[in-house]
């Protein structure tokens, strides 16, 4: 279990260095004032990039606790992707993507996000989904991604001052996008969780089961009221939606939100 707190932690940091990238490149093509506001955090948020990917020496050192596929006998065709060598490969490579994207967010933003997300589906299958050798899902990759841009902005948001956001007028433009953000969120859980209903797969149901009972259950009721009911219930009311401290509620609200649903994927 501490290997896997140790991970959950991990995939936060990293979630908010690599969002932190995605949203840089975003501003870059789209421009706003909503950008300018924040865009200092941003830069300072992504130096945790580098961080993470020291860190990950250290769990893929303790892989052989995380991963049980590691332990386990494996075809002779499959047995070089399915390797400890392998798998430390892909996470270097994952966090050479990013990290050629934070150097061509000013050169070339569009590829910076093309790098984000191709190495978001390879990262999340790696270190989540893998957690659980029978389980698949084919929505891991676009789940990280948007849990990655959901960390990063709430954490600037929480950051940023009350003076910059109001000298850009960026407060009701951040709770436009925060609600973007958590409809998004629970459109791709939804879908997902909904699929492997309607399919009733095993492999799925052996996923799935143990996460709706006891106090894992719990979590994923509290990762849907404090990333969706409260800062819906808040920011959908437009008088309210410009007001920063109003705004700060509801990015804290959305982080912890998002930090639940991640535990609730890689504790149980």
């Amino acid at each position: 279990m501490i290997a896997r707190v140790f991970l959950l932690a991990w995939l936060l940091a990293t979630w908010a260095g690599v969002g932190a990238v995605a949203w840089l490149a975003i501003h870059r093509l789209t421009g706003g004032g909503w950008g300018e506001a924040i865009e200092p955090r941003l830069r300072r948020l992504r130096m945790l990039l580098p961080l993470a990917a020291i860190a990950s020496i250290a769990l893929l050192v303790a892989a052989t606790q995380l991963f049980p596929w590691l332990n386990q006998p494996v075809e002779a065709t499959r047995r070089w992707y399915f390797s400890h060598a392998f798998l430390a490969w892909r996470t270097a490579g994952c966090f050479i993507a990013w990290g050629a994207g934070a150097w061509l967010t000013r050169r070339a933003p569009a590829a910076t996000l093309i790098l984000w997300l191709f190495a978001c589906g390879v990262f999340a299958n790696d270190w989540i989904v893998s957690l659980s050798p029978d389980w698949r899902s084919s929505a891991i990759g676009l789940i990280a991604a948007l849990g990655q841009l959901v960390v990063a902005f709430t954490s600037v948001t929480l950051l940023t001052s009350t003076g910059r956001m109001e000298a850009h007028g960026a407060s009701r433009d951040l709770g436009n996008l925060l609600i973007a953000l958590c409809l998004g969120w629970v459109y791709l859980a939804g879908v997902d969780y909904l699929t492997a209903w309607m399919a009733d797969l095993p492999y799925e149901t052996a996923w799935y089961l143990p996460r709706t009972r006891g106090p894992w259950g719990l979590l994923a009721v509290a990762a849907l009221v404090f990333h969706l009911v409260i800062p819906f219930a808040v920011l959908l009311a437009r008088s309210v939606s410009s007001e920063t401290k109003a705004l700060r509620v509801v990015a804290a609200s959305a982080l912890f939100g998002q930090a639940c649903h991640l535990a609730w994927m890689v504790l149980p």
